[in-house]
């Protein structure tokens, strides 16, 4: 097999092995030399310590099927070239009509195919390289470049492998089929210039140092660039073979430009990068497509003239930087101004954000947080960073140095609106604008009054990042929204994190979410410690009010990001659950979660009572347990006197010094008032003490008895100077349950 003319002139011929000098080089020849690599041959070594090369030859023996995909030879003759300092190595064909596949690296004009047999970077890969390695990631690349199964078919065809220092950051608009050329402005970072940005607003102070042509190809079948241009004029003819006229689309955009205009001015005054966008057909997934860029080092405005379609303004009218149009237009006069390829990374936004978490398609559904806090900040950029949600953020405070410690935004935000200023770091991840409304949702101005209430109704979801019972119960009782609501926030002692979500058909409410809450914690001995408070609060300013919870960042950013976690999960589901998430000091976290229960609401006279199946559950099983003979105990749970509700949230056993027989119940008090006490202070006071429930037997009514009522008397009795009720229960056969409050002379209630 007559070998590539380039292998033939390159360096000189060593006779052995050991007189090779990179190690994997002299690795890699000893195995072929000895026959230890199965159907591979050593055919030859060459060394240049001029250009600082070692190469090995070696006749690889390929696994072909009958239908070769590509034109792989059963035996190929492959060159294996080390650099001295020990760089990546580079695998060339040395046959000289090689075929086009894809996965080729760029390589000189003239010069053999370079085959791209690993996709690790090079100081990663070199940590575990061998020359056996090498020898069989070569074997595998030709195999499957027989088979055609080189290339993921959801990836453009030819990724273009090159090793350049400039970067190119483009919006994701430019995938947007047009039939113009699109005009963008780029500029340099100023700490970084092998980097150039697109942005919409001009930075202040700042002209652009590029303009960028953006070209799409029609839809089509694409070659790969085999070799790398380096001169506008290669890359033109490069072009030409995937049906790109590139002087022709150039001129056509320079001669718009041509004028004394001030944005004329300034586009040709600056560099010129060029980017092609590819649709790729054949096989491949609709909306594939391979981009490439490439930077000059000429103006526009020269280029222009090196094309013969502008000329330099040198007349006595208008700036001397101006360029017009050349009438008529001459032919090139420099062919070879010189190009460099860039890498092209597209800015961030939601696709690319789903895309890169694991997401299908990014999530569009509106979404109104209440809260710009240490919590709200980070889970609205933790969900934004995976492409969730069109946002409205609704705040009314402002940054303060001490929110520092746990918040999202940074020092410059200080004094800033917090809402505004979180509006905009989303909008940043997510490359859309943002709405931001600084307003108090219990009390909006005339001037957020409207914004809010659109936002809200327009929403579909609805996240309580407040840390307020008022703003989460008033999120809740919203009459004319639609917007599934979710609930989240801190325990003070900021080792927990809180999440409360509605079921879809919103059946089970905030408000109902908060007693079984308040039931899971006063009942789970694992968090009987959840709400107290660790520790004095740190005063951060001169007011008597001023004062924050020692929560360490970490804490806060960890139990954040479970926060965020466990909103997505559970916007996937239909139903209504209530999860606790807790921090053990090693770290470890515990996960309490319940399924919301399904709520029942009685009215009595003008005051309304709400229970849920799991309060009639532990009814069921207080009652089953003491049966044939009456039990009995109290009720706990929350009263909203506005609304005059009382939600009964939990009932506690009887207590130990109670008398009970199968027709008659005393409750008795000792460790009552204990219990009572500890129930109360595990919910920082939100549950109470509202009434008493005690059972009857089975086949007997839930009708209270002259017993019952002269019990409710009493009760009316004690709670009247509170302004309540006296509320009972009566639980009977099967779990069905009557309420009567105090005056009422029979139950308003019925079975449950």
């Amino acid at each position: 097999m007559a070998l590539h003319s380039w292998w033939l002139t390159f360096g000189h011929e060593v006779k052995k092995p050991d007189d090779l000098e990179p190690a994997l080089a002299r690795q890699l020849a000893t195995l072929a030399a000895k026959s230890a690599l199965p159907g591979i041959a050593l055919t030859g070594l060459r060394q240049s310590p001029e250009t600082g090369y070692a190469g090995v030859c070696l006749d690889v023996e390929v696994e072909r099927p009958q239908d070769l995909a590509h034109s792989i030879r059963a035996i190929e003759s492959i060159a294996v070239l080390f650099p001295l300092d020990g760089r990546q190595p580079s695998i060339l064909a040395l046959r000289e009509d090689f075929p086009e596949t894809p996965h080729q690296n760029l390589s000189p004009l003239g010069g053999p195919c370079s085959l791209c047999i690993d996709d690790r970077p090079w100081p990663e890969a070199r940590l575990t390289v061998t020359g056996y390695d090498i020898a069989r990631r070569v074997q595998l690349w030709l195999s499957k470049a027989a088979r055609g199964e080189l290339h993921d078919p959801t990836q453009p065809p030819d990724p273009v492998f090159f090793d350049s220092p400039l970067n190119l950051v483009v919006p994701g608009s430019i995938m947007v089929e047009t039939t113009e050329p699109v005009g963008l402005d780029g500029w340099v970072r100023q700490d970084n210039e092998s980097l150039i940005l697109t942005r919409e607003t001009q930075p202040s102070g700042m002209p652009p140092a590029f303009t960028i042509l953006v070209f799409r190809a029609h839809p089509q079948r694409m070659t790969r660039l085999r070799h790398a241009p380096h001169t506008l004029a290669t890359l033109n003819s490069e072009l030409e073979h995937g049906g790109i006229r590139l002087y022709d689309q150039l001129e056509m955009s320079l001669k718009a430009w041509a004028g004394l205009e001030t944005a004329d001015i300034r586009r040709l005054s600056s560099r010129l990068a060029v980017l092609i966008v590819f649709p790729v057909t054949a096989g491949q997934q609709p909306g594939v497509n391979d981009v490439r860029a490439f930077i000059t080092f000429e103006t526009a405005g020269e280029i222009g003239v090196a094309l013969g379609v502008l000329c330099r303004n040198d007349s006595q009218v208008g700036d001397k930087r101006a360029y017009i149009a050349a009438i008529p237009a001459g032919s090139p006069t420099n062919a070879d101004l010189p190009v460099a390829p860039a890498n092209v990374h597209f800015a961030l936004n939601r696709d690319l954000a789903a895309a890169i978490t694991g997401r299908v398609n990014s999530d569009r559904r509106c979404a109104v947080i209440v809260g710009a806090g240490s919590l709200g900040s980070q889970l609205s950029l933790n969900l934004a960073r995976e492409g969730a949600f069109l946002w409205a953020v609704v705040d009314d405070d402002h940054l303060l140095p001490h929110n520092l410690v746990r918040h999202a935004l940074f020092a410059e935000d200080i004094g800033a609106p917090k809402a505004g200023a979180l509006a905009q770091k989303l909008a940043g991840v997510l490359g859309e604008p943002v709405a931001a409304i600084q307003s108090n949702v219990l009390h909006p101005d005339e001037d957020t009054t409207q914004a809010l209430s659109t936002a809200l109704t327009e929403a579909n979801v609805i996240i309580d990042a407040s840390a307020s019972v008022a703003v989460s119960r008033h999120l809740s009782d919203l009459p004319e929204v639609n917007a599934r609501r979710i609930s989240v926030f801190f325990n003070p002692a900021g080792t927990s994190v809180v999440l409360l979500a509605e079921d879809t058909a919103r059946s089970i409410t905030l408000r109902d979410l908060e007693a079984q809450y308040y039931r899971v914690v006063s009942s789970d001995p694992a968090l009987s410690d959840h709400l107290g408070v660790e520790g004095q609060g740190i005063r951060y300013s001169g007011s008597c009010r001023a004062l924050t919870n020692r929560i360490p960042a970490t804490n806060a950013a960890l139990l954040s990001a479970l926060a965020a976690r466990g909103t997505a999960q559970a916007l996937e589901t239909d139903k209504a659950t209530i999860s606790i998430w807790t921090l053990a000091e090693n770290g470890e976290v515990h996960l309490a979660q319940r399924e919301g229960a399904s709520v029942t609401q009685t009215q009595l006279c003008d005051w309304k009572v709400a229970y849920d199946a799991g309060l009639l559950q532990d009814l069921r099983v207080l009652r089953g347990a003491k049966l044939p003979k009456e039990t009995g105990g109290v009720l706990l749970g929350i009263v909203d006197m506005g609304r005059k509700t009382a939600y009964v949230a939990r009932a506690l056993p009887e207590p130990e010094d109670s008398r009970a027989s199968e027709t008659a119940f005393e409750r008795g008090i000792v460790s009552l008032q204990e219990q009572v006490s500890d129930a109360v202070t595990a919910t920082m006071h939100q549950l109470r003490y509202i009434g008493e429930w005690h059972s009857h037997p089975d086949g007997a009514s839930t009708t209270p008895s002259y017993t019952d009522i002269a019990q409710l008397a009493w009760l009316g009795e004690e709670l009247e100077n509170e302004g309540l009720p006296g509320l009972m229960a009566i639980v009977g056969t099967n779990g069905s349950i009557s309420f009567v409050l105090s005056g009422l002379p029979k139950s308003s209630g019925g079975p449950a």
